[in-house]
């Protein structure tokens, strides 16, 4: 009877020890996957994955046409693209606060209007958006030719260079044709590049000139405002001349015999 006793007692400590091992094996496995070298796979991401598609600014860009270097004299550009993409222009540019008389400066320079344009550098659509500047904007190469989007990209890319050089409008201007890698290059000053420097006073030229146009325009519709205000109170004058004439030959029939 004794032995087997003392085969039973084995029997129950061996059970506990298993009992034991088996709550502590999870936890050496963790504690081993924790210890265990991890390993690492390269995942490539697109650009938009890390940048909202068009950086957020309501930083104003200031036009002083008064410094820097002179504006070039040149022509209005007319055409029927021009008047087609102008309404789009304008409410894209008033919406990211910006003075859509410099947007269309530098389309007219660009692209002249044509949102299919492309450089033989490879910039394209009406902004002329070089394919490694429209990616920080969340673009593909394809979607430069998109008018709206184009435009979008472009006007932050403008803002994005007047926070850079302070509202300097020669700098910002050399920054969108030269970079502004080049322009820091050369201590803040327009590249001694004839393309950026031409490309400078063209814009300015452009500027300078749709704002002379705008001015006129406003000019123009406060004179017709201010005529059509005399019009208003001419008017009733004239209906009051009237009525007191037909009253009073009312009132002289009236006492005649």
């Amino acid at each position: 009877m004794r032995p087997v006793r003392n085969v039973g007692v084995l029997m129950s400590f061996l059970s506990l020890l298993l009992l034991i091992g088996c709550s502590e094996r999870p936890d050496r496995r963790r504690a081993a996957a924790a210890s265990a070298p991890q390993e690492f796979t390269e995942t490539r991401t697109p650009v938009s994955h890390f940048r909202t598609a068009y950086p957020e600014s309501r930083q104003a860009v200031t036009g002083d046409l008064s410094a820097g270097v002179p504006a070039a004299a040149l022509s209005p550009l007319s055409s029927q693209r021009r008047e087609a993409l102008t309404p789009l222009i304008d409410a894209l540019a008033l919406s990211e606060n910006i003075d859509p008389l410099l947007v269309h400066a530098v389309i007219s320079q660009e692209s002249r209007y044509n949102p299919r344009a492309l450089s033989p550098v490879g910039a394209g659509g009406l902004m002329q958006m070089m394919p490694g500047t429209a990616a920080r904007f969340g673009l593909t190469s394809a979607e430069r030719f998109e008018p709206h989007k184009n435009i979008r990209a472009g006007i932050r890319y403008l803002k994005v260079l007047t926070r850079l050089f302070g509202g300097h409008l020669d700098l910002i201007l050399a920054g969108y044709n030269a970079g502004e890698g080049a322009v820091l290059k050369y201590g803040r000053q327009i590249p001694p590049y004839k393309e950026t420097q031409q490309y400078v006073r063209r814009v300015k030229g452009y500027y300078a000139l749709y704002r002379e146009q705008a001015r006129h325009r406003q000019l123009r519709t406060m004179m017709a405002q201010v005529e059509e205000s005399r019009r208003r109170v001419r008017a009733p004058t004239r209906q009051n001349g009237r009525s007191d004439s037909i009253t009073s030959e009312r009132a002289t029939g009236a006492e005649s015999p």
